[in-house]
């Protein structure tokens, strides 16, 4: 099958609707906290999600043109770096904080890195590619952040919480077009997936950590009211500096 744009749609709302209808199907009428959904077990809606895109990708062969079939090129960690200071500094607030037992560690992680792979190979692979055969390099980078912005706004569905859910958006909105560069300009998903994943381990640490301590925590809107969007700021600069020439470098297809 020929991964255009309007099949790129039709595999969005497919996942998504498993990802949310799973996850709203064990919700109570309280909500959920985020963090409880990856810290007791692996996570059915997350599990699904992830083996659907799996299964797609090896029936109809994406692997190459949405850039799993190779690693990471040469000159990644120019483009990268911005995204391992925030890491490191992730790693430092939750250690300061009390990293939580090894089971929920674990569980954290391996949710969490099922998260990178789900997200970005939707995003940044089916939907990035789809909407470049359409519309080009620019419509695809900006199309397929802003789906991925607006998506975390149903998250108000699982938490109740619509302000935490569009500070949630703004960041991804904000961070996805950085990991649009990370894709175009190393040549591979891997490294967004592994960046990705691990990105939202670091903000689930942080959370575990502050609720063992006896706060709140929601997932990765719990480093601050605004401080997801301040910290995708200079993401974005930095994604579309990386992307300046994506006009001329990508016109007639990417790797």
């Amino acid at each position: 099958m020929k991964l255009t744009a309007l099949v790129a749609l039709g595999v969005y709302l497919v996942w998504h609707a498993i990802n949310l209808g799973i996850q709203k199907a064990g919700t109570g009428p309280d909500g959920i906290d985020l963090l409880d959904l990856v810290k007791h077990g692996i996570s059915p809606s997350i599990g699904a999600a992830s083996l659907f895109l799996l299964v797609l990708v090896l029936v109809f062969r994406w692997w190459g043109e949405i850039g799993l079939a190779q690693g990471p090129q040469r000159g990644t960690l120019k483009v990268i770096w911005p995204w391992l200071l925030f890491l490191a500094l992730f790693a430092f607030s939750a250690l300061g904080a009390g990293m939580p037992p090894a089971t929920v560690t674990l569980f954290i992680l391996a949710n969490t890195l099922m998260v990178g792979w789900s997200e970005e190979v939707m995003f940044r692979g089916i939907m990035l590619r789809g909407l470049f055969r359409s519309g080009g390099i620019w419509v695809a980078i900006l199309g397929s952040s802003a789906l991925f912005g607006a998506m975390h706004v149903l998250n108000v569905f699982l938490t109740g919480d619509l302000r935490g859910a569009v500070i949630q958006a703004g960041a991804a909105l904000l961070s996805g077009v950085f990991l649009a560069a990370v894709r175009l300009r190393t040549g591979s998903l891997w490294t967004g997936i592994v960046l990705h994943g691990l990105w939202d381990a670091g903000t689930f640490f942080i959370a575990a950590g502050g609720a063992a301590a006896g706060g709140t925590a929601a997932g990765p809107t719990a480093l601050g009211d605004y401080g997801s969007i301040v910290m995708s700021l200079p993401l974005v600069l930095l994604g579309l500096f990386f992307l300046r020439h994506a006009g001329r470098d990508y016109a007639k297809g990417y790797a």
